[in-house]
This record gives structure tokens, C-alpha cells and sequence, in this order.
């Protein structure tokens, strides 16, 4: 028994010599202030450890002592080299958060409804804003007739859409009521684009009203996140050949799953072959697609498993429609 009580002794006063060693490495670092994340190029095997006094002497605001200290514990990586890579692989493993996703209750908590199916709401954009406004055909008032890809408009969406920014995103129809707090509706394009030209400073506070239940639908599409205003009705698949989504198609009926795709806010299912832009969608929200790949990835749900849309059951092992 005596063969094995020996190393075991020896393998413990080891491991208790080392411990002692890496403390007492980590005491005088720390009184000498030298316990930093080491710099980018000061991250290297300990091969390259001889250069490190002359390096460190050269760096700015470093003083002498902190040098020949941190010189010192470079000559003995042995025992200070776990804990340096430790701080910097814990740095390096750092990623910013995503932002979360805004939820149906969140996005009708940004704009304030009002009778006939509308919604008002402020947006404040740099100037130049990017948009091409137009006076309404048959009623009076001044409307976004388009947006400026790349204009500061564009941007602003893009901030709203893909960055989950709190605020409204602009669609084309929202009609323009006020400008910097001064009410304009039912004003002409000329009256609305005076008061643009007059308003101070370098961005433009915008007052709109949508009509949520009539006007046009904002489709945004993941993982291409590319986006496109489109009207209630449209084919999906109409979406996704005018956005370039490069969705697959393998069947006739729409159940082969293979062109399924989520909504991301409610969480049901799409066949992209068969399915339309919903005629009841509340325009104040996005409607999102996801397809089952980016599903998967991101949530770890199976778009299999969501209900259809249009409740449609899919037909039997015998082929006969429920």
C-alpha cells in the first residue's frame, strides 16, 4: 500500500506547491496594478515571452514598476499564464445582446388609435427626409407617395425593422398631419412642403396617421431581411419573387412543407405557394415571415408543428381532405 500512498503524497503537495505559486503570482500583480487583460499583441505562446519586457518598457503610461513586474510574470508563464488567457478568452467570448424582438403589444403601444380604423403617431427624421410626398386623389391632404431607397426614411425603418428600435416605421400611405407640432391635415403637397422647408435644426418631427384595417401591408422576410410595402391580398409567392427570397418550391398543393414559413409576431404558418398577404392584418405591425431553416436556428421550433394559417388541415395518408 505503501507504492501508492507515496505518489499520491507527492501528486498532492504538486498541486498544492502550484496553487500556492499562481496566488502568490496573483498577490504581486495585483499590488503592482499589473493585473490587465493583456494586449492584442502580447497574446502569444510563451515562446514569444522574451520580448515582452521590451515591448511593455515601449508601451505609453506604462510605468517601470508595472513593467519589470509584469516582465517578471511573463518569465514565470508557468505559473501566471492560466489566469492571463482565462481574462482574455472571457473578453473574447463577449457578444453584444440582441435585441429582442418587439412583441403585437409593444408595437400598438407606439401609436395612439383614433376613430375610422386609424392610428396617429410621431417619427423624427434627419433631414434631408427621403420621401416623396403627393396629395391624396380623391380627398383632401398630403400623403407618402414613396420612400428614397438609402434616404434617411429608409434608414430609419431599417433601425425600426432590423434593429428593434423604439419607435414607428413610415409606410407608403401614411398621411402627413403635423410638422414640428403645427397640424396640417388636409393641407396640399405645396402647404406641407413650405413648412418642411421652414422648420429648423437638422431633423424634422412628423405626424402621421395610417389606416391600419385598409391601407398597404410592410412584408419583411427573414434571414434575407429584405422588405417591401405590398397590398392586402397579394400572393406570398408574388412577395417573394418581387423581394428575391429564394424560396423552394416542390410541390403543386402546398404540402410538401417545403416553402412553409412562420410569422414571427403570432407564430402560425404560411404555406408561401398558396397563402396571401392577410386582408384583416393591422398594418401597424410588420408582418414578418420566417422560413423553417431560420425558425430552427433562432428558436428551435419546427414550423411543422405550428397551425396553418388559414386553418386549413392537411389532407390524410389516403389523400382525402379532412
Amino acid at each position: 500500500s505503501d507504492l501508492f500512498i507515496l505518489p499520491a503524497c507527492r501528486m498532492w503537495a504538486s498541486a498544492h506547491f502550484l496553487a500556492a505559486g499562481c496566488l502568490t503570482s496573483m498577490a504581486l500583480t495585483v499590488a503592482s496594478g499589473a493585473f490587465l487583460i493583456p494586449h492584442a499583441s502580447e497574446r502569444t505562446p510563451i515562446a514569444r515571452s522574451r520580448g515582452f519586457a521590451a515591448r511593455t518598457a515601449q508601451r505609453p503610461g506604462i510605468s517601470s514598476s508595472r513593467a519589470n513586474c509584469r516582465s517578471f510574470l511573463a518569465a514565470a508563464a508557468g505559473m501566471t499564464l492560466p489566469f492571463t488567457l482565462f481574462a482574455a478568452g472571457s473578453r473574447s467570448r463577449r457578444s453584444p445582446v440582441a435585441a429582442r424582438r418587439a412583441t403585437p403589444k409593444q408595437w400598438l403601444e407606439r401609436v395612439k388609435r383614433i376613430q375610422g380604423g386609424r392610428a396617429l403617431f410621431d417619427v423624427t427624421i434627419p433631414k434631408p427626409l427621403g420621401v416623396i410626398p403627393k396629395n391624396f386623389p380623391k380627398r383632401p391632404g398630403v400623403g407618402i407617395a414613396s420612400i428614397k431607397p438609402d434616404g434617411n426614411t429608409s434608414l430609419h425603418n431599417d433601425q425600426v425593422l432590423l434593429r428593434n428600435k423604439d419607435a414607428m416605421f413610415i409606410l407608403e400611405g401614411d398621411e402627413v398631419v403635423g410638422i414640428n407640432g403645427e397640424i396640417c391635415e388636409g393641407k396640399d403637397v405645396e402647404e406641407v412642403g413650405a413648412l418642411v422647408k421652414a422648420a429648423e435644426g437638422d431633423s424634422i418631427t412628423l405626424k402621421l396617421c395610417r389606416n391600419y384595417t385598409q391601407g398597404p401591408v410592410k412584408v419583411l422576410w427573414k434571414p434575407t431581411l429584405k422588405s417591401a410595402t405590398m397590398k392586402r391580398g397579394t400572393s406570398l409567392r408574388v412577395c417573394e419573387e418581387f423581394l428575391g427570397a429564394n424560396v423552394r418550391f416542390s410541390c403543386e398543393d402546398g404540402w410538401c412543407s417545403s416553402c412553409w414559413h412562420a410569422n414571427e409576431l403570432y407564430m402560425n404558418n404560411y404555406r408561401i405557394c398558396k397563402n396571401v398577404v392577410p386582408p384583416t392584418w393591422d398594418s401597424v405591425l410588420p408582418f414578418i415571415l420566417i422560413s423553417a431553416a431560420e425558425l430552427r436556428r433562432s428558436k428551435g421550433i419546427a414550423v411543422k408543428n405550428l397551425v396553418q394559417a388559414d386553418g386549413v388541415l392537411p389532407p390524410r395518408e389516403d389523400g382525402k381532405i379532412r
